[in-house]
C-alpha cells in the first residue's frame, strides 16, 4: 500500500514546491487537483505546463496516482456544456500526466455550487434528488467514460455527502447503468464515516470497483460534523487501513483535506501535510500494513 497526498489540500502551493515538500515528508504518491483556482487548473494550463508537473513528480520519485476534477454534472444543458468542456480538458491533463498509463480522474455527481476557494466554502448539504436525476447522471457518466477511453484515462465516481450520488448503492447503480470498465469508484471514506454507515459494509461493497481511495478526519458536533486534518479528529484510520488490507487493496491511500478545514485561520499547508503523514504512517504501522517499496527514510 502507498500513502499519498492530494494537492486539493494545497491550493496556495505551486506544484513543483508541493512535490518537493511531499517527498521530503515521506509520501509515496500525489493526486493532482485540476479544479478552478488551483495552481494546476486544467483550463489555464498549457500542455507544456502539464508535462513539467509530470517531470517534477518523477524527479521526486512521487507516483502520480490520480487527478481530481470538479464541475457540476447534475445541471441544465447550458451549464453542462461548460462543465463537460472542463472535464474533457481534465482528461487531457490526466493523459499527459499518465504518459501511457490511464490515470483515474475523480469527480462527484453534484449540482452547481458556490466557489470552493476564497475563505467561505459552501456548506455540505445533501442533494436528495437521486430518483429524478438518476437517468441524467448515468447518461452523462456514460458519455464521460467513453470520452475518457478515447483520450487515455479513466473516470472515478466519488460518492459524496453533499452530492446527488451519496450512498454505495447509488454509486454501484451508476456503474452498472454505464457498464464500462473505464468507470470506477473513488472511495473517500470520510463521506460515509460522518453519516454512521457501517464502514466494513461500505468497503465490502465498493472496494472491488474502487480505483481511488481518500481519507481525511472529522469530529462530530451538536449540529453535524466538522471535517479535519488526519490526526485532529476521531476517525479510526488504522481500522480503515486494516479493512482495505484485508480486502486485498494494494493501491494508494491519499489525504484530501476539506476546503472547510482549509478556510479556518489556523490552517497551514505544510503542517497539515506533516501531521497527515504521521497519522497515516503510524496507523499503517500499528496494524501491520506493508508500505509498497518500504517507508522513506
Amino acid at each position: 500500500m502507498k500513502l499519498g497526498y492530494n494537492t486539493w489540500s494545497m491550493p496556495e502551493t505551486p506544484f513543483g514546491e508541493a512535490v518537493r515538500m511531499l517527498a521530503r515528508i515521506g509520501y509515496d504518491s500525489v493526486e493532482v487537483t485540476v479544479c478552478e483556482g488551483w495552481p494546476t487548473d486544467a483550463e489555464t494550463a498549457a500542455d507544456a505546463d502539464i508535462e513539467s508537473w509530470r517531470v517534477a513528480a518523477m524527479e521526486q520519485r512521487l507516483e502520480i496516482s490520480s487527478v481530481t476534477a470538479n464541475a457540476p454534472l447534475v445541471c441544465d444543458d447550458d451549464t453542462w456544456v461548460a462543465s463537460r468542456r472542463r472535464l474533457l480538458r481534465s482528461f487531457e491533463v490526466a493523459a499527459i500526466l499518465g504518459a501511457g498509463t490511464p490515470l483515474p480522474v475523480s469527480l462527484g455527481a453534484h449540482k452547481p455550487k458556490a466557489p470552493l476557494l476564497g475563505g467561505n466554502p459552501p456548506p455540505i448539504i445533501a442533494q436528495n434528488s437521486w430518483e429524478s436525476d438518476r437517468a441524467q447522471i448515468i447518461d452523462r457518466f456514460g458519455d464521460l467514460a467513453e470520452q475518457a477511453v478515447a483520450i487515455g484515462c479513466t473516470v472515478a465516481l466519488e460518492p459524496h455527502a453533499g452530492a446527488v450520488v451519496s450512498t454505495p448503492e447509488q454509486a454501484i447503480a451508476v456503474l452498472d447503468g454505464v457498464g464500462s470498465d473505464a468507470l470506477g469508484i473513488n472511495l473517500d471514506v470520510s463521506h460515509f464515516a460522518v453519516r454512521d454507515f457501517d464502514l466494513a459494509e461500505v468497503v465490502s461493497t465498493l472496494l472491488p470497483r474502487t480505483v481511488v481511495v481518500e481519507v481525511k478526519d472529522h469530529r462530530r458536533t451538536a449540529d453535524g460534523f466538522d471535517f479535519l486534518t488526519p490526526g485532529e479528529g476521531e476517525f479510526d484510520h488504522a481500522g480503515f487501513l486494516r479493512l482495505l488490507d484485508e480486502g486485498g487493496y494494494r493501491g494508494t491511500v491519499s489525504v484530501e483535506i476539506s476546503v472547510r478545514r482549509q478556510a479556518l485561520p489556523d490552517f497551514d499547508e505544510r503542517s497539515a501535510a506533516e501531521l497527515s503523514y504521521r497519522t497515516l504512517s503510524d496507523a499503517a504501522r500499528s496494524v501491520g500494513v506493508v508500505r509498497a517499496g518500504g517507508v522513506r527514510s
